[in-house]
């Protein structure tokens, strides 16, 4: 027998060893190219996606309602008042030239809308001295009773004599002097037009500031009047 017959079996299966490792190894990694591809690919589906997005809702962007100012001028006060706290001119019959009206949700002091539960109807009017803490409080002490009881919100409440000119009313005010805040309110709340029964006037910037209210936030006075206070100043120009 020959040498090269001598070792052909063994070169033989030293060949099939080689052939089934090479086929028993794992795939190479996709090139660079592929990668690429599929970035693209991703890139492609993501703008997609934002192109249906703005097709189904970017109407509704362009639609949304731009607040609208209309100027007024109260005494020497220039103002930009947003027509949305001002009301509809159908809602305000009695607007008078030189004073301006608003109407504002509470306690959001934003728009009135059909989900407003209660309101805030606010006048702003040039200053009259008879709107001034000292004057105002003058003239309720002629006509108070001597009773006095306390009230939630830190206030105190004074009734008015028969007779007197503020018969039906209390006088909700704040301690100690009651020049933070004097508000009147009926005693008796049945059937009326309005919920803004309380009434509390007060100078802010050079105005004079008459707020209706309803009695159920009178405890909040503070909150109350503060807002309104700074919904007068982002209006102020």
């Amino acid at each position: 027998m020959t040498a090269y017959a001598h070792h052909s079996p063994q070169r033989a299966a030293g060949l099939t060893t080689v052939v089934r490792a090479r086929l028993n190894r794992p795939p190479p990694p996709l090139p660079r190219a592929d990668g690429a591809l599929w970035k693209a690919a991703a890139a492609i589906l993501l703008v997609a996606a934002a192109a249906t997005g703005y097709a189904l809702y970017g109407h509704r962007l362009a639609a949304a309602p731009v607040t609208q100012h209309q100027p007024a001028r109260v005494g020497q006060v220039s103002l930009l008042v947003p027509q949305d706290l001002a009301g509809a001119e159908h809602e305000d019959s009695e607007r008078v030239v030189g004073m301006t009206r608003l109407r504002l949700d509470w306690p959001s002091f934003g728009p009135v809308t059909a989900q407003s539960r209660r309101k805030l109807l606010v006048t702003l009017s040039p200053p009259d001295k008879v709107n001034e803490p000292a004057t105002q409080l003058s003239v309720y002490a002629r006509f108070l009773t001597p009773t006095v009881w306390s009230n939630p919100g830190g206030l105190v409440v004074r009734g008015f004599r028969k007779g007197s000119p503020y018969e039906g009313d209390e006088l909700y005010v704040s301690v100690p002097d009651g020049r933070g805040f004097a508000a009147r309110c009926p005693v008796n709340t049945g059937p009326a037009p309005l919920d803004e029964l309380c009434r509390v006037t007060f100078r802010h910037r050079g105005l004079d500031v008459n707020i209706r209210f309803p009695r159920a936030v009178i405890a909040d006075w503070e909150l109350m009047v503060g807002g309104v206070r700074r919904t007068i100043d982002g209006m102020m120009r």
